[in-house]
């Protein structure tokens, strides 16, 4: 009889197929999953195995798993695992709400809102739902050379996860901690990784390039999200009270992330969304709210965030953003579509800069 612990994992996209695999030792841990797309779950059924690939300083190393189901949504049993994790994105967490209430052990967020487990908690009763930060830029394909190892193969970093210490049962490679040394690490995060991810991803799009380290070679694109970097550091440094010295290497870390060109992180994964992104509390506006708050104007994220509203994917579901600021004049758009207060330093801040931010965006297209 297997004395294995059993994890189902929401999700078989980035970072549940291309980084949880690396946190259970297969000696240990069974992995199951849940996946939305017919053709990945049809290729795992298949294949019964697939790879995933680390990045390193000269190249890769494998990691090859061997998942015990794949299922597709509602053929799951909560009750059957010792742990569950989620990793499908935050719009789409609602939707497993019902299945989530049944779950007698820890089920353990990787999506990118820290408010999930309080909203779901609140929502079904069930108080098992805690937040899990994976420190880790993982893509959702692979470079051609890896893709004809394996379909479904997938580029991961080596990054380092951290999570609630309430979920600690479920162990594995996970770096459980307390309320502060986890408010800490999704601070950096929400503002010091997503903020200048995101606004890399934007600009690099505005040049036609399809992989994030493409876009940062531009010298005018690094720039700008450098800049962008050490405006989040100062801010978060001075509200939150976050230590200099850590907020400053995790900010080198980011930018030697966002340049690997072993990750093949695709710009349309980064950038997709581009609604969510520019909520009011999120990585853009309310990064820039923030730092306002600071009393710094954060020139490079006004940059980011304008580069946000001119993304042109017409594959991406909120691909009528453009449509929407070509069509209206910049109070409107502002006011009606991004639910910014005429009344706010951010929404007088963004008028009085609107002609020159989309200068500044056109230029570095047409360069």
């Amino acid at each position: 009889m297997s004395n294995k612990k059993n994890i189902l994992v929401y999700g078989a996209g980035a970072i549940g197929r291309g980084y949880i695999p690396w946190l259970f030792n297969p000696s240990d841990y069974t992995l199951s999953f849940v996946e939305q797309d017919e053709s990945i779950r049809n290729l795992m059924l298949e294949n019964k195995t697939f790879k995933t690939f680390m990045t390193t300083d000269v190249g890769y190393k494998e990691l090859i798993c061997n998942p015990h189901n794949c299922f597709m949504p509602g053929e799951e049993n909560p009750l059957d695992y010792d742990g569950i994790i989620t990793a499908v994105g935050p719009r789409q967490i609602f939707d497993l709400r019902d299945t989530l209430s049944k779950a007698k052990c820890p089920v353990l967020f990787f999506e990118n809102d820290a408010s999930l487990p309080e909203k779901l908690m609140s929502l079904t009763g069930n108080d098992n739902f805690f937040f899990g930060i994976p420190d880790v830029i993982t893509s959702n394909t692979a470079p051609q050379s890896l893709k004809d190892l394996d379909p479904l193969a997938i580029v991961t970093e080596n990054g380092t996860c951290f999570s609630d210490q309430g979920a600690s049962i479920i162990s594995g490679d996970i770096a459980y901690v307390d309320n502060a040394e986890l408010h800490k690490q999704w601070m950096a995060k929400l503002y010091m990784h997503n903020t200048p991810h995101c606004i890399a991803a934007y600009l690099g799009a505005m040049i036609g390039k399809e992989f994030l380290h493409e876009g940062m070679i531009n010298q005018r694109i690094y720039s700008i999200v450098q800049g962008a970097m050490a405006e989040m550091e100062d801010t978060i440094v001075d509200l939150y009270g976050i230590d200099r010295e850590f907020a400053s290497w995790y900010g080198h870390k980011e930018l030697d992330r966002f340049s690997n060109e072993f990750l093949f992180d695709p710009i349309s994964r980064v950038a997709r969304e581009p609604f969510r992104k520019l909520g009011l509390s999120d990585r853009l506006i309310g990064a820039a709210q923030l730092c306002l708050s600071a009393g710094k104007i954060p020139e490079n994220i006004l940059l980011g965030i304008m580069a946000a509203f001119l993304y042109d994917e017409v594959k991406d579901e909120d691909f009528h953003i453009k449509i929407l600021i070509d069509a209206l004049d910049p109070g409107d758009f502002l006011q009606l579509i991004i639910n910014l207060n005429p009344h706010e330093a951010l929404y007088k801040v963004m008028i009085d800069r609107w002609e020159n931010l989309k200068n500044i965006i056109g230029d570095i297209e047409n360069e």
